[in-house]
């Protein structure tokens, strides 16, 4: 028996639409984003009377939750480019009676604090996403106090690995290897613990800590993965971009039928995430 895909290939007609209103419904996004965030605030050490910058704060995850663990002597902020996620987070913030956070309309590429003025700065899933991390780690550098620290959560190389085997062998299937570099290319600008400490390092820091450790994301089918709102938001159009506009429509039939024999095979799609947490220390001068 094959599972039958329902409503073929609408998920490749999906665009995102920034407003106020889409953005309030972005609180349900750290159901992927939770895993990340619990994990720094696992290792995460929690001083008093120190300032906290996070870095892509977006709707205020895990900024908030940061402000009320340290509580009234930690002065707190977030900065993000995404202004209608800013206004939520400082809703949120005003809600929650948080009066130790501050947000902020901006680029980490150019941060507007003075120089050794932050003692600890955090980024959940943000900084090695950045178009030039380098960049950005260097404002890290320069804002942080002599001994202060850097503590970073990102998923790493391997990220939903089966789902891109399957990838993989359809565009074996419709005799297109030749994609399959592009493929490579893809999955592989994520890093690996070893290549972000090494920027890390390269950028003027020394690590301190880290740690690693995976979860399972688990769907029924390939249909209900393709069409899952975070999977449309977050990587549908890198996927789409890697196959020539003409043969999208039959690629991602087959992509789709393919992961839902192998969701048949193996009771469900189940895909595994590696996820670190690296810390690094400015040295003290």
């Amino acid at each position: 028996m094959q599972i039958t895909p329902t409503n073929m290939n609408d998920y490749l007609n999906y665009k995102f639409t920034d407003s106020v209103s889409s953005v309030s419904t972005f609180d349900e996004l750290p159901l992927w984003s939770a895993s990340f965030g619990l994990f720094l605030l696992k290792y995460l050490e929690l001083k008093s009377g120190r300032t906290l910058l996070d870095i892509g704060s977006g709707a205020g995850f895990p900024l908030l939750e940061l402000a009320g663990r340290l509580g009234p002597s930690t002065k707190c902020y977030g900065i993000d480019t995404w202004i209608n996620a800013n206004d939520r987070a400082r809703q949120k913030a005003n809600n929650y009676g948080l009066n130790n956070v501050e947000i902020i309309d901006g680029s980490a590429e150019k941060l507007p604090f003075d120089n050794t003025s932050i003692d600890l700065i955090v980024s959940n899933l943000g900084i090695n996403n950045f178009s030039n991390p380098d960049t950005v780690f260097r404002e890290c550098l320069r804002v942080l106090k002599p001994g202060g620290k850097l503590a970073i959560t990102t998923n790493l190389n391997g990220h939903w690995r089966e789902f891109y085997r399957v990838y993989e062998e359809t565009l074996a299937q419709i005799s297109r290897p030749d994609l399959a570099l592009k493929l490579k290319v893809h999955e592989e600008h994520r890093g690996s613990v070893g290549s972000l400490s090494a920027m890390f390092i390269a950028n003027g820091f020394t690590i301190a800590r880290h740690f690693t450790d995976s979860f399972s994301m688990r769907f029924l089918d390939g249909t209900a993965f393709l069409n899952h709102y975070f999977v449309k938001l977050g990587w549908l159009e890198s996927w789409k971009e890697m196959i020539p506009a003409e043969l999208q429509v039959s690629f991602f039939d087959k992509l789709e039928q393919n992961l839902n024999d192998f969701a048949l095979a193996d009771n469900g799609l189940s895909l595994t995430v590696p996820m670190a947490y690296i810390e690094g220390q400015k040295t003290v001068a």
